[in-house]
């Protein structure tokens, strides 16, 4: 848990996750502290923002604090260029300009959350958003050292988990206790850390706990007074609770030129599936009403981190970073009490980076990924077969210095085979991709930033496998083993600016896609299941789109200040055909305002989500909304070293029923109503 007292430069040691700098384009920075100050940790060698060219965000400090929420998707979801599949209050996963699922990678501290969540978007990412100190979003391809699981974007959570120093003073610690009414959330949470000369340790732990959140109108779309249904409840959310609780402990071994560390953490959550039951038959000679049980996910995941950094080396080789991350994984779909299926994920993921020294003008690193998965779904509804995973990825980025352009560029190669253990054919196949960037800086605080982007991406297994039906989310899906591999061209091409006190960026991006993988509606109805038959298929698409913003500081006496932020994203996606591809984000645009004085922070936003009507065939459009949110801040010194922050927020003032067109179900669970929240923070 982060609780900063202003927005802090975001700095490690040595970064040891593994997006090279040489991809990067322009960076969004939400904070008030100047660009500059931002220190993205995604890359090798840690880069300050403006030295990079790939789309980037970091959520860090203030921002961070204001956005937290109990899902990674719900979080990061009004960052631009970024939406979520929201599944209720347990399940919400980050989509990236319109991508999704096993397009965008979820990291903590560079390495795969090794969860379930690219299986559905009822499965939960195993991330809790209390303890990160930072989220760094890239958005467009960043497969050259995440492989093809990031063919749309990365998100890195960044925690201090395995400390890389010891804090000043030998010890410090911070406290977060956080309510809201419209689920009668209660959360809290705990972080502590110490040591001194040679040993560092920490230790953090969080609850969450809600009840069914409120609503201002019924869950399914098709209910209202003109149209009852029997099992819908005007005002609420039903089987919408969740809880979850997560800690981990972690020690390194500091040198004088690196560090050796171990961490240790634990996350557990058990949460409702809005708008989906299991009907239960009755058995011989009862009476013949069936049942309807609720379904609810029971989430265990135990995973062990060893991370090492060394930097000083002598000759060629300057310096080392090496991850190993090592995952056990399990979760229950519950029908009633008694367990549907059972779906575990065993894995366990190695990468090693090697940072050459410079030659001349060029500079960078080289290292390989190793990944082995055992994922296994078991039950009377399991959709998907026990599959063996292994990948091997070998990489290498370049950054060189050409007047007045900053270039990157690099290449990487993977194997990926995927064997399923009940007799269906086997997948083995390569991969490689390579990207072009480039930073131009001109005068008057102008610059240019380009990349582009030749990437592939393998089918994972549900894509490959699915057969069957899938309660949470509703439907049958069926996979194909035939699937091939998809390709990418991509281009990203933005120019930000800044003079006096205004800032701003504009970045437009198009991918062209050769056998796009998606999940589409068949039309057809399984006369088994009476679910609707939902198939992965592949065709060429074509995405396009643009994000921009502004940011103006409108004025400054002393300790008091105000400042406006503009902002826009729209994404579009279709294929080849003319047909439009589904569960897309609808244009989005709006403002946040702020004002600062001294110890006081206040703020007010407004976010438009406009109809999507352009929709895919027996996909439902989706009516626009309005979000309006407002927060307020208060930080004092208590006295004896220990700082105070007290907040409250209101979030959708306007009591909007809002539905997002992202979401699987988006007609049974649309979003909370109008909320207040309060809390505390607390650092010493």
């Amino acid at each position: 848990m982060n609780l900063p007292l202003r927005a802090r430069r975001f700095t490690a040691p040595l970064a040891l996750s593994s997006l090279a700098s040489a991809l990067a384009p322009a960076i969004h920075a939400q904070s008030h502290e100047p660009p500059e100050e931002i220190i993205v940790t995604g890359v090798p060698r840690d880069r300050a923002a403006g030295e990079i060219a790939q789309s980037v965000t970091v959520v860090g400090g203030d921002e961070l604090d204001r956005v937290r929420a109990s899902t990674l998707g719900e979080t990061l979801t009004n960052q631009l260029g970024v939406s979520s599949s929201y599944f209720g209050a347990g399940a919400s996963r980050p989509i990236i300009r319109g991508l999704a699922g096993a397009r965008v990678q979820m990291l903590e501290d560079g390495i795969d959350t090794m969860d379930a969540a690219t299986v559905s978007d009822d499965h939960a990412v195993t991330v809790e958003p209390l303890a990160a100190d930072q989220i760094e979003i890239f958005r467009g391809p960043t497969t050259l050292l995440y492989g093809s699981g990031a063919i749309g974007g990365v998100v890195n959570t960044v925690t201090t988990r395995i400390p890389t120093r010891a804090p000043d003073g030998g010890f410090e610690g911070a406290v977060e206790v956080r309510g809201d009414s419209v689920a009668d959330n209660r959360a809290a949470a705990v972080r502590l850390d110490g040591g001194a000369a040679r040993f560092a340790w920490h230790f953090d732990a969080g609850r969450r706990d809600s009840d069914d959140y409120e609503i201002p109108g019924f869950a399914h779309a098709d209910a209202g007074p003109a149209n009852p249904d029997p099992e819908d409840v005007f005002g609420m959310v039903e089987n919408s609770a969740a809880k979850s609780e997560a800690g981990a402990f972690g020690a390194s071994w500091l040198g004088d030129e690196g560090y050796l560390g171990i961490g240790v953490n634990a996350f557990d959550t058990l949460y409702g599936i809005p708008g989906h039951h299991h009907e239960e038959e009755p058995l011989p000679g009862e009476p013949a009403e069936e049942e309807e049980e609720h379904v609810r996910i029971d989430l265990d995941q135990r995973r062990v981190d060893l991370r090492g950094g060394w930097e000083g080396l002598d000759g060629a080789i300057e310096g080392l970073n090496v991850r190993i991350g090592i995952n056990d994984y399990e979760h229950v779909e519950l029908e009633g009490d008694a367990v549907g299926t059972r779906f575990t994920n065993d894995a366990t993921e190695l990468r090693v980076e090697l940072l050459h020294r410079a030659a001349g003008k060029w500079s960078g690193a080289f290292g390989v990924q190793l990944g082995e998965r055992e994922f296994a779904a078991v039950g009377e509804e399991a959709f998907v077969p026990p599959v063996e995973g292994k990948t091997i990825g070998a990489f290498v980025v370049e950054d060189v210095d050409v007047e007045p352009w900053q270039l990157s560029l690099g290449g990487r190669v993977e194997s990926v085979e995927h064997t399923p253990t009940n007799g269906l054919p086997a997948f083995d196949e390569q991969a490689a991709s390579f990207s072009f960037g480039g930073v131009r800086p001109f005068g008057a605080g102008l610059s240019f930033v380009a990349t582009a982007a030749l990437s592939e991406r393998l089918p994972v297994a549900e894509e490959l496998y699915s057969d069957g039906p899938h309660l949470a989310t509703g439907v049958v899906q069926v996979g194909d083993p035939t699937l091939r591999e998809e390709r990418a061209r991509h281009l990203d091409v933005g120019i930000r600016g800044q003079a006096g006190q205004l800032t701003w960026s504009v970045t437009t991006f198009r991918t062209k896609y050769d056998d796009f993988i998606y999940l589409g509606d068949t039309g057809a109805v399984d006369p088994e299941d009476e679910l609707p038959v939902f198939a992965y298929t592949q065709a060429d698409a074509d995405f396009e789109g643009i994000e921009a913003e502004v940011f103006v500081q409108l004025m400054e006496q002393g300790q008091r200040a105000a400042d406006i932020r503009l902002f826009t994203d729209y994404v579009r996606g279709e294929l080849t055909t003319g047909e439009d591809l589904p569960r897309l984000p609808p244009l989005r645009y709006g403002a946040r305002f702020e004002y600062h004085d001294g110890r006081w922070l206040a703020g007010l936003e407004a976010t438009r989500h406009r109809d999507q009507d352009d929709v895919a065939p027996f996909e439902t459009p989706t009516e626009g909304y309005t979000l309006v949110n407002a927060d307020v801040r208060w930080r004092f010194d208590a006295g004896t070293g220990t700082q105070l922050e007290l907040f409250a927020s209101a979030t959708n003032l306007g009591d909007e029923l809002a539905r997002k067109h992202t979401s699987f179900a988006k007609d049974v669970a649309p979003l909370p109503g109008r909320n207040y929240a309060i809390g505390v923070r607390s650092r010493f």
